[in-house]
């Protein structure tokens, strides 16, 4: 296992980044779903893991006039993002300590971070912290995951487009209802949280024992000190919720 900036620091993830996701016909059906409901003019967006650039493309594709910002720790794909989007801003820095201001951005936006990164109760919190309506996430999630005593660890082998691999990272699959519950207690608490997804085939670069696992995008609208309810649209999933009684 090597730090996490230089395992996508290779070259096979630089190329896949440099070439994949930069369009709005590149998103998954998922994804497609709440993109667009929380962009408008405007709108200050800050995008974590933003590799080269590719979803301020999107984001202004659908919203022309967003302010956007983009993080990530790997420095070959900031520069690749800045050479190719010069009127965006883009900064090296991870999300466990973001440099700004609390409620500083309309969207905190966090895509194809979480299912390599399971530190997710350190990361969310924070990106809720600088967000006054929106963050949008995604994770890989299993029902019942916590009681079968299979948590892994797991591993994802970088080596795309058939390239030999070059590093491995973890690969993240969290307990459903874990997740759903940490985040019902968020502060303050969310004024919603919606969820769409689908079960998916594991990509062939993972190790992993299961052959499935559920794509769940997350959206979470922030709440305020006066929230005492939440509004749960969490349908879509394909998962049954154990939610916590002081959550209802």
């Amino acid at each position: 296992m090597v730090d996490r900036s230089k395992a996508w620091s290779q070259p096979s993830a630089l190329e896949f980044y440099s070439k994949h996701r930069h369009e709005a016909s590149d998103l998954y059906p998922s994804e497609q779903v709440f993109l667009p409901r929380v962009l408008f003019p405007g709108a200050k967006v800050l995008d974590i893991g933003c590799a080269s650039g590719g979803f301020f493309n999107i984001m202004r594709s659908m919203e022309p006039t967003i302010e956007y910002v983009g993080m990530d720790i790997v420095e070959p794909a900031l520069e690749l993002a800045r050479n190719r989007y010069p009127e965006a801003r883009f900064m090296l820095a991870d999300g466990f300590e973001i440099p700004f201001d609390d409620g500083t951005f309309d969207l905190v936006h966090c895509t194809s971070v979480l299912n390599n990164e399971p530190r997710y109760q350190e990361l969310l919190p924070e990106m809720y912290r600088v967000s006054n309506r929106f963050v949008l996430t995604d994770m890989r999630l299993l029902k019942d995951l916590a009681a079968s005593g299979n948590r892994g660890p797991f591993y994802y082998d970088i080596k795309f487009e058939g390239d030999s691999q070059e590093a491995t990272v973890p690969y993240v699959v969290n307990d459903a209802d874990e997740v759903v519950n940490y985040l019902l207690g968020l502060e303050p608490r969310p004024q919603a949280l919606r969820a769409t997804g689908y079960f998916h085939t594991v990509s062939p670069m993972a190790r992993i024992p299961f052959s499935e696992v559920c794509m769940a995008i997350l959206l979470i609208q922030k709440g305020n000190s006066a929230t005492d309810k939440t509004l749960l649209d969490i349908q879509d999933l394909p998962l049954n919720f154990a939610i916590d009684p002081a959550f209802t």
